[in-house]
């Protein structure tokens, strides 16, 4: 499976780096795929939020915890978004998005080009 790594010595040279990357991502991504390389983001930021603390606070419990329960809250945000990707689709029969595809746990789904430039405007605008 593909990997991305940033490394910096700033959190300011991180997020630019990050920004380069995400500019540099073509327009032809799927809704999934984007909500899946959004918590993979996530759950990147805080494994190096982890890695970053001193020993002593990276090792303690409630920190573990926190960081835990980050990566579950990524994984049921990613989930919920996904499921209302599916009733999108169904309630709509397919005309603002619809399901493409399936691998494993993966959906693929295919948005209206309008719809699609729309939402890509705005979150790029963020």
């Amino acid at each position: 499976m593909p990997e991305i790594r940033f490394t910096a010595e700033t959190h300011p040279e991180l997020v630019r780096q990050v920004k380069v990357w995400l500019d540099s991502v073509e327009a032809d991504r799927s809704a999934a795929e984007v909500v899946d390389a959004s918590a993979d983001l996530t759950k990147d930021a805080l494994r190096i939020i982890a890695a970053s603390a001193p020993t002593a606070i990276a090792d303690n419990d409630l920190v573990r915890g926190l960081t835990e329960m980050g990566y579950r809250a990524t994984d049921l945000t990613r989930d919920r978004v996904l499921a209302g990707l599916d009733g999108l689709a169904a309630v709509t029969d397919g005309r603002l998005v619809k399901r493409v595809g399936e691998g494993g746990a993966k959906a693929a789904y295919e948005m209206n080009t309008t719809v699609a430039k729309q939402l890509l405007k705005s979150i790029l605008r963020s």
